[in-house]
C-alpha cells in the first residue's frame, strides 16, 4: 500500500499484474479468433399476406434467397404454387401468407453455402364413411410432397409428390386420388401403399415465365382447382379432370402425363399457360395432346378463366375402346368470387371423345369392355367462414350424351354435398361432407346413392435452407 496525492492505494502484488497482463493478451487473441457474425444478421424479415383468389407482391432484395419463416394466412403456404419470389419481390397468392426471411446482396455475393430452398409438405386424410347399409373406415387422398428451388433471378426448380394410402379400402370417393393408368383399362383391384402423383423439372425465368418437363398438373386442372376442387371428399364429375377412372395423366387434364408446360404472369391480373404432351410413339404425329389456359382478375375477389385440350389417341387406343371415333377434346370454363366470409365457384365443362365407362362384355361371361361416351359438366362449390367453422355446399351433375346402345338411355351423374369442417387447430381439422344423390344412374342402369363422411385432415409443410 502506498499513499498518492494524500489518498492510499493498494499496490498490486508482481504475480497479479502477471496474471492480468496472460488474461489481457488471451481475451484480445480470442477477439481476434472469434468468427464473423453469422448470416443471420443480414437476413430482414417480410410479412406478405395474400386473400383468397388474389395474388400479392412484396417487393424486396430476392437475390440471396428467401425462406418462410410462419406462415400466417388463411391457406398452408407450398412454394411454387401458392407462393414464391423472382427479381421484383415475394408473391404470395389463393389466401397464403406468412413472414419470410430474405438475405442482403452481401451474403449473395459468394459468402454463404446457401443454395436454394427444400420443402416438405403433406396432407394426411382418413375417414369413415356410412353408404348403401355399409361401414366403412378410408383413405382420402393422402399425399407427401417435396419441392426445391435454387437462388437467382433464374433459378431452377423441382418437385415430386406420392399418394399415400394410409387405410386400404375398397371404395374410394376422392376423384383426386385415382392413380394414373392407361386410358380404357380396367381398374386395378390392388393399391399399392405409394404411388407417383406429381414429379417435374423445370426453369423459372422470373418476369419471363416458367418452364417444367415431367407429369404436372394441367392446363385444365388450373381452371378446376381454384373454382370449385375445394371440396374434402366429394366433386370432380363435373369438371371432368379426372376421367376413364384416372388421375387424368394420359388425358392431360388432371395430373398429365409426360408434358412440357410454360405458365407466366402478366401485370398482375393475367395468367396464361400452354401445355404440350409427348407421351408415346407410332400414332404418326408429333405431339400427342396441346392444351392452353387464360385466367383473368377482373375484380378484387373476382377471377375468371377457361381452358382447352385436344388429346390424340394412338390407332391402338382407338381400336379397343368401342365408339372412340376420333380425338379428344376437352373444354372448362369457371368464375371464382371471394366477397368477405363468403366463397363462391361455378364451372361448366364439355368434353368429347374424352370418357368412357366399363360395361359387361355380352361375348364374354364376367367380362367388360369400355365404350366412351360425351358428355356436359356442372360443378358449383359454395363456403361461409365462421371464425374456425366453415360450412360447405355444392352441386355436381355429368350429363352425357350417350350414343352408344351398350349405356344405359338415362345415364348421368347428379348430387348436392353438405359439409362442414372445424378447424381445431391452423393446420389441422375435423370435417365431415355428404354426398345428397339426386336421380343419378350409372352406365348399367343402377340407380346412384348417398353417402356420409366424417373425418380428419391434417397439412403440413417444413421449409429448410438447403445446403450442398
Amino acid at each position: 500500500m502506498h499513499k498518492l496525492n494524500g489518498v492510499y492505494a493498494l499496490r498490486p502484488l508482481p504475480q497479479v499484474t502477471a496474471l492480468l497482463a496472460l488474461s489481457g493478451a488471451f481475451l484480445i487473441d480470442c477477439a481476434h479468433a472469434q468468427p464473423a457474425p453469422t448470416s443471420q444478421s443480414a437476413k430482414t424479415v417480410i410479412t406478405c399476406t395474400s386473400r383468397q383468389g388474389e395474388r400479392q407482391v412484396c417487393k424486396a432484395d430476392t437475390s440471396a434467397g428467401v425462406a418462410l419463416l410462419l406462415s400466417t394466412g388463411e391457406s398452408s403456404c407450398l412454394l411454387g404454387k401458392n407462393w414464391g419470389y423472382d427479381s421484383v419481390g415475394i408473391w404470395v397468392s389463393e389466401g397464403c401468407g406468412g413472414e419470410f426471411a430474405v438475405g442482403s446482396a452481401r451474403e449473395a455475393s459468394g459468402g454463404s453455402n446457401f443454395v436454394g430452398l427444400f420443402e416438405a409438405y403433406g396432407q394426411l386424410r382418413t375417414q369413415l364413411a356410412v353408404f348403401q347399409d355399409d361401414l366403412q373406415v378410408q383413405d382420402n387422398a393422402s399425399r407427401l410432397g417435396i419441392n426445391f428451388a435454387t437462388r437467382g433471378k433464374v433459378k431452377m426448380i423441382a418437385g415430386t409428390e406420392w399418394g399415400v394410402n394410409l387405410v386400404l379400402s375398397e371404395t374410394q370417393f376422392n376423384l383426386s386420388g385415382s392413380q394414373s393408368s392407361p386410358f380404357g383399362s380396367l381398374t386395378p383391384t390392388s393399391t399399392p401403399v405409394f404411388y407417383a402423383r406429381l414429379g417435374f423439372v423445370g426453369v423459372d425465368f422470373a418476369q419471363f415465365g416458367r418452364v417444367a418437363i415431367g407429369k404436372q398438373n394441367a392446363m385444365h386442372y388450373d381452371i378446376a382447382s381454384y373454382t370449385t376442387d375445394r371440396f374434402n371428399v366429394f366433386g370432380g364429375q363435373g369438371t371432368q379432370t379426372y376421367v376413364a377412372g384416372t388421375d387424368g395423366g394420359e388425358t392431360g387434364t388432371g395430373r398429365a402425363d409426360r408434358v412440357v408446360n410454360y405458365r407466366n404472369t402478366f401485370l398482375k391480373i393475367l395468367d396464361v399457360g400452354v401445355q404440350g404432351q409427348f407421351r408415346s410413339t407410332g400414332d404418326f404425329t408429333t405431339t400427342d395432346g396441346v392444351a392452353s389456359s387464360l385466367q383473368v382478375k377482373i375484380l378484387p375477389g373476382v377471377k375468371i378463366g377457361g381452358a382447352y385440350t385436344r388429346t390424340n389417341w394412338s390407332p391402338s387406343t382407338r381400336q379397343s375402346i368401342v365408339g372412340l371415333g376420333g380425338n379428344a377434346d376437352y373444354v372448362a370454363a369457371g368464375t371464382r368470387v371471394d366477397w368477405r366470409m363468403l366463397q363462391l365457384g361455378f364451372v361448366f365443362s364439355h368434353q368429347h371423345n374424352g370418357d368412357l365407362a366399363n360395361v359387361p362384355d355380352p361375348t364374354t361371361p364376367g367380362g367388360s369392355i369400355p365404350v366412351v361416351f360425351d358428355a356436359n359438366g356442372y360443378e358449383v362449390y359454395a363456403r361461409g367462414d365462421l371464425g374456425r367453422l366453415g360450412l360447405i355446399a355444392g352441386f355436381t351433375a355429368q350429363l352425357p350424351d350417350v350414343r352408344s346402345p351398350l349405356l344405359n338411355p338415362d345415364f348421368r351423374t347428379r348430387y348436392f354435398i353438405l359439409g362442414a369442417e372445424w378447424f381445431f387447430v391452423k393446420s389441422a381439422r375435423v370435417y365431415t361432407e355428404s354426398k345428397i344423390d339426386v336421380d343419378s344412374v350409372s352406365a348399367t342402369g343402377a340407380p346412384g346413392f348417398s353417402v356420409f363422411t366424417i373425418g380428419f385432415r391434417y397439412d403440413f409443410s417444413w421449409r429448410i435452407s438447403h445446403q450442398p
